[in-house]
């Protein structure tokens, strides 16, 4: 079992020193601030710009989480933390707003935003490590709430729109 999913199943740290319990510990004000953790927590297949020492999902990686129900389960508890912190909600099947939503309260609301990349990285993670419905329902609420409530970049939303692809 490689770095990445010891990782994810509590029994390896990030490059911190921070086991995934801690991470998902972190107060909003932490989740802002100290980004590092998200590439920990939704990997993808390529290499991150700001940590390049962060383990990539390869084909071993998917292969067991796509047979691993603690792995997935995992992963989605960490989303559920992220979308605490986006202060969205999944409500019968869609990712929804907790509240209603505004761009003072929410910098991912705003034009740019490192929040962007991360929804990004979630989408991609999602789909990349089997579970694309899930995936789905975060991108299409992203997306619904961006518009609505938004200043999101055309750019970023479309980032979103494609993070799926593989």
């Amino acid at each position: 079992m490689n770095v990445l999913c010891r990782f994810m199943l509590g029994h390896h740290l990030d490059h911190k020193q921070r086991n995934i319990e801690q991470i998902w510990s972190l107060d909003d004000f932490w989740l802002q601030h100290d980004r590092e953790y998200i590439q920990w927590l939704f990997p993808i297949d390529t290499p991150s710009k700001f940590q390049p020492l962060v383990p990539l999902v390869c084909s071993s990686t998917r292969d067991y989480f796509l047979t691993c129900k603690v792995l997935q389960k995992a992963q989605r508890r960490s989303l559920h933390i992220m979308l605490n912190f986006y202060d969205m909600q999944i409500k019968n099947g869609a990712v929804v707003p907790k509240n209603k939503l505004s761009i003072h309260e929410q910098s991912w609301l705003n034009d740019d935003d490192h929040s962007h990349r991360c929804i990004t990285r979630i989408i991609r993670s999602l789909t990349l490590l089997g579970q694309q419905d899930l995936g789905r329902q975060f991108q299409e609420g992203m997306l619904d709430t961006a518009i609505k409530y938004g200043k999101t970049r055309e750019e970023s939303l479309n980032y979103w729109r494609n993070a799926h692809l593989l």
